[in-house]
Parts: structure tokens; sequence; C-alpha cells
């Protein structure tokens, strides 16, 4: 299945492992965990929910004891972090964005009650809930910039970095500001596990994961249009496009993805360019006809 990221770069284990000593000397003696989004990889999701059953086996569900436990099929994971298991989350994790690292002072069933707090987002404006998939690495950031900041900063608290594996297959790096086990203080549990967002927040978190979508539709419908390029150049090329759809003021859903899917077919950046602009003066469906007929 296409899922829209690189494959792992060649030398993402020994990557990881640098980064993870370089943090622990400079901030101190820290827990290291893997956070793994269960729904990539069934058989990885089961096996890590028959795990977390069990006593003593360093993997934790973070919808245990919350109102999503039973889920835990479809659950992100909490999980020690060693040599020795790294390789073969990477292998289950190659081209998937289901695997990110945590370094923390608290301990894994202290972390996994932090991020009870934030299983769920609730609209203020209708009582909606929706599950938060931050765990998945495509989503994290832009959860991340949901936030407002209090939210944010009540997430990063729990943790004192936050590695995740981008749509490169490399590192990025987000601080947090758990330094101190001693001086740490758990955010408070919503009603629902979740917490609450204006209705500005939910659009724009939708919003952002509009490329994404787009892309991995493409390669469900026509996979041709995706074989040839990386995702992370096409994830580019998709934003940029949505970006200059958005300032034209084209806005339905249908006509961006028509008028993406059409753009991406060209070998030249300047005829994407030149469909878009004539969408804006002639309507969408006008410029896809004139474009079909003279290709």
């Amino acid at each position: 299945m296409y899922f829209g990221v690189d494959p792992h770069h060649p030398e993402l284990n020994s990557l990881v492992q640098t980064t993870v000593s370089a943090t622990i000397e400079k901030r101190g003696k820290l827990y290291v965990y893997a956070l793994v989004d269960g729904t990539f990889d069934d058989d990885v999701g089961r096996q890590l929910w028959e795990y977390s059953k069990q006593a003593d086996t360093g993997v934790v569900s973070l919808y245990d004891n919350t109102v999503l436990s039973g889920y835990e099929e479809c659950a992100p994971f909490l999980m020690n972090l060693s040599p020795e298991n790294l390789p073969k989350l990477l292998k289950f994790s190659d081209g998937k964005p289901m695997l990110s690292l945590l370094q923390s002072p608290l301990p894994i069933r202290v972390l996994q009650q932090h991020f009870a707090a934030f299983l769920q987002i609730r609209t203020t404006s209708d009582g909606m809930r929706m599950v938060l998939r931050f765990a998945d690495t495509m989503c994290s950031q832009n959860v991340l910039n949901m936030f407002n900041e209090a939210q944010r900063s009540a997430f990063c608290s729990g943790f004192t970095v936050w590695h995740l594996i981008n749509r490169k297959g490399t590192l990025t790096t987000i601080d947090g500001t758990c330094l101190d086990a001693t001086t740490y203080v758990q955010p408070a549990v919503g009603e629902g596990n979740a917490i609450d967002i204006t209705d500005k927040q939910y659009v724009g978190l939708i919003d952002a994961g509009e490329a994404d979508y787009i892309l991995c539709a493409l390669a469900k419908q026509a996979y041709r249009l995706v074989a040839e390029r990386t995702p992370s150049t096409l994830y580019s090329m998709i934003r940029g496009l949505l970006k200059q759809l958005t300032e034209y003021g084209i806005k339905k859903d249908k006509e961006r993805y028509a008028l993406v899917a059409q753009a991406i077919m060209f070998p030249e950046r300047d005829q994407a360019l030149a469909l878009l602009e004539d969408a804006q003066k002639h309507g969408a469906e006008i410029a896809l006809q004139r474009s079909a007929s003279s290709h």
C-alpha cells in the first residue's frame, strides 16, 4: 500500500543511535521509547496489543484505561527502545509513517498517562469528537501546528525530545520541555480523553492533510502518476499547487483534486501553473477540457 513517504535513508539506524546518544550526553539519562502507530501494519498492531496485555514486556497501549480501551488493534503503542529491537522496528516501518522515538525522564506508564489527555479532539461548537492520530508521523507536525500555545505546551511537557521519521526517511526532532521527572505536572484529562478545539483549529488540521490525501488517492486511482517520482517530491509539488489554487480562490475539493491530478502530469512546472491560471480565469471545468484537448 502507498503511504506517501520515501523509503528509510540507508543510514537511518546509525542516525537514530547517534541522535539518541547525543541527546543523552546533553540532557542526561533518559528513557528511550518507540511510539508505534499500529494501524499501518495489522500484524505488528496485533502483536503489540498482545504484548501490552502481558506484564513486564515494555509495551503499553496509549488506549489502555481510556475511553478508547478495546480498540487496541488500531492504537498507538509505547515500547522500550534498544539497539537490539531498533533494526526490526525500522524494517517493519520502512515506507510507512508509523514510527517515531521519544526521549523522556518519565517512566513508560507515566508517559502513557500523559498522552491520555490528547487521544481525541472535540470541537466546542457542536461537541463532535475525533481520534487524534499524532503517532502517524505524517500527522504529527500538523497536530502540533493545530494546537494553541497552551495545548502545545501541555503536550510537549511529557518528553525531552520527539524524533519523527519524516517524509524523506530521515529524522526531524521536536523539542519538548520535560527535563526532570520530579517537576513534571500531568495535564488534566478532559471528558472522553479529548481536548477542546475551535472550528478554526479543526479546519486548519483538515486542510493540513489535503496534500497527503490527494497524493494517496492518486496512488490508488492512477498509480502510474506517482510511480516514477519519489513520494516526498510529489508531496512538495502537490502542496505548492494547492497553495496556488488557494491564492486563486479555487476552493471546491473536487476541482482542486482534478486540477492537481492533471497538473502533476506535465513535465514542466510552467505548464502546470498555466493550467491553474486558466482555471482561475475561466473556471476549472473549462481549463481541464482545454488541457485534455491540447494533450
